[in-house]
């Protein structure tokens, strides 16, 4: 085997390792994304969860101000009747309206009274909710958090095989440094395993000459499909 066929089976290790690596970064963020998209959503059904409290305990404060309202305009009516010196007929429409609020008001008080009883066991099961959704939080963030380090550490591992492909691409002849460039600028693979009697890049198959050059192992062999570089496994 040739010094430079040796220095393309490993560039095509290296390539190999370093799509593996892009491919487990990708996976690795989209992961997060899902986790993060999970936080907004836990984020939001509190938010949703914390609204509908508020909108029970500002019914149950309308409810009650309605009975204060009430109870005052029957103060206000027995008030008049007891003091002031008015019409016969007009002391018969305050009778009247005072019957009519007084119903009013044991209904108004007994809805006050139910919605400030829901009020307080659903603060109970805001509180359990929101309990909840902080465990789940710290859950989500931990999870993002260990991914965020296996990325950054990854991330270095990747950096450093880059690091290693652009040494062994200067050890290249001149000629095949040359032919690789132009690959990179075209094609994420330039040299390829070959799969059986195909070219692993573009899958088209090979021609008898060119599988023999590459069992023989004297000479550096391109596709004559695609011009990149072919290497056998071990």
């Amino acid at each position: 085997m040739s010094e430079a066929t040796a220095l393309l089976r490993v560039l095509a290790e290296v390539e190999e390792k370093l799509h593996k690596l892009a491919s487990r970064l990708a996976d690795l963020a989209a992961e997060e994304e899902r986790l993060r998209a999970r936080l907004a959503e836990a984020e939001q059904a509190l938010a949703r969860r914390k609204e509908e409290h508020r909108k029970l305990r500002l019914a149950a404060q309308e409810r009650t101000s309605e009975v204060d309202a009430t109870d005052a305009k029957i103060r206000e009516y027995q008030r008049k009747l007891d003091h002031d010196i008015i019409p016969y007929k007009e002391m018969e429409f305050l009778r009247e309206q005072i019957q009519v609020l007084r119903k009013k008001l044991d209904q108004l008080s007994e809805e006050a009274l139910s919605l400030m009883d829901a009020v307080e066991e659903d603060a109970k099961k805001l509180a359990e909710y929101e309990a909840h959704y902080r465990e789940q939080r710290a859950r989500l963030e931990e999870e993002i958090q260990v991914l965020q380090n296996r990325r950054g550490e990854m991330k270095k591992e990747e950096e450093a095989t880059e690091a290693q492909l652009r040494e062994l691409v200067a050890q290249l002849p001149l000629h095949l440094r040359q032919h690789y460039e132009k690959l990179v600028a075209r094609v994420p693979n330039p040299v390829v395993y070959v799969n059986g009697q195909t070219c692993g890049g573009c899958h088209l198959r090979l021609s008898e000459a060119t599988l023999l050059k590459l069992h023989e192992g004297r000479e550096v062999v391109t596709c004559e499909h695609c011009s990149r570089f072919l290497v056998l496994r071990d």
